[in-house]
Parts: structure tokens; sequence; C-alpha cells
């Protein structure tokens, strides 16, 4: 029971900071042959890794173009402790094996270097 009522406020408090970036954008053709179930849950993930898996600077591990069998290596080995970590471990002892699946395929979704937006530059 408060495993389940750990992994909604995680995803609700996740969901209220990081969908706010994205929700005006106009949706491409990969976002929109992407699972509902997936966007929301690698929005867990954006507040360290970033939207959508790219993260600034180099102190946190890129999601984004991570192959799918080392997202859910590298999640199973945080799940059961081989893997240290600070927050990690407990994110995924949280998510079911669907979930981590999801996921990676979410992020493998990606292209490892984050699209280059041409605009103005005022």
């Amino acid at each position: 029971m408060i495993k389940h009522a750990y992994r909604g406020i995680v995803l609700a408090a996740s969901l209220g900071m990081a969908s706010l970036p994205n929700a005006f954008a106009a949706p491409d053709a990969a976002q929109n042959a992407r699972p509902t179930a997936a966007i929301m849950l690698a929005q867990t993930c954006a507040g360290c890794h970033g939207t959508e898996g790219y993260t600034r600077g180099d102190a946190l591990v890129p999601l984004a173009g991570l192959p799918k069998v080392q997202f859910i290596h590298a999640m199973q080995n945080f799940a059961d402790g081989s893997r240290e970590s600070t927050v990690m471990g407990s994110i995924a002892r949280n998510l079911t094996a669907k979930e981590i699946e999801l996921m990676a395929d979410y992020f493998a979704s990606f292209p490892e270097n984050p699209p280059i937006v041409k605009g103005n530059k005022s």
C-alpha cells in the first residue's frame, strides 16, 4: 500500500513540475507514436535527467537514446542494490518490469543528441 502511494506521489510531483515545459509544444510524429503511459512514467525522470532524457551538463547520465537493454539492466541493478545510488534504488524498486520496459522504449526512441531548435535569437 505504501509502495503504491509513494509511486503515486513521485509521479504526481514529477508530472506537476516536469510536464509544463512541453505542455504547449506541438507533437511530432514520433511523439504521437509513444504510449501515453510511457510519457507519464518518463516524466518521473525529468527533474534530474531532463525532459525527454536530455540532461544539461555531465553530472547525470542522459537517458535519451540509451539502448533499451542498457536502461532495463541499470534499473534492475538499482532495484536489487547491486548498483549503488542515493535516489535511483528507491525509484527503481517502486516500478514494475512493464513500467521499466515502457520507460526504456520511450527513452530509446529519442536521438542521443537533442535536436537543434531554430528560432529567434532575441
